[in-house]
């Protein structure tokens, strides 16, 4: 909880943070924690669809005294990795917003939709898509 907090208001809204907590709690999704010099510093997960067609990358986050520092990139790639090592051609989503979506865009994620105060008043969402042809 010391991540999302660290992130709110700018990248976390404040109602979300039940939903962090509840989704922690669930038995159908794989997530993964960073550790450096034993201090978490990031995390974040997947789950698939019921069909196995899709991945959705969720809760994804670094705690913001470690932003720029290159855990982001480590956990959203090894993420990847990990999917297409079970799954080679499922497709893989997220969610963010119009702070962290060029982060994204880096390696190879494209926008499929924006909602303007999508996940809060001045926090827009933005859907995107892993390129298909892109295997990292």
């Amino acid at each position: 909880m010391n991540i999302i907090e660290s992130n709110t208001p700018k990248y976390i809204s404040f109602n979300e943070h039940l939903n962090f907590e509840k989704y922690l709690s669930r038995d159908d999704k794989k997530y993964f924690v960073l550790f450096h010099y034993q201090n978490l510093v990031a995390c974040g997960g997947y789950e698939l669809n019921n069909s196995q067609t899709k991945a959705g990358l969720s809760w994804g986050l670094v705690h913001r005294q470690h932003h720029n520092q290159g855990f982001g990139s480590y956990l959203l790639t090894y993420r990847i990795k990990n999917i297409k090592k079970k799954h080679p051609s499922i497709n893989i989503y997220l969610d963010t917003s119009q702070h962290t979506y060029k982060f994204f865009e880096k390696f190879g994620f494209i926008i499929v939709q924006k909602l303007k105060n999508g996940y809060a008043e001045k926090l827009d969402r933005y859907d995107m898509i892993l390129k298909p042809e892109l295997n990292i």
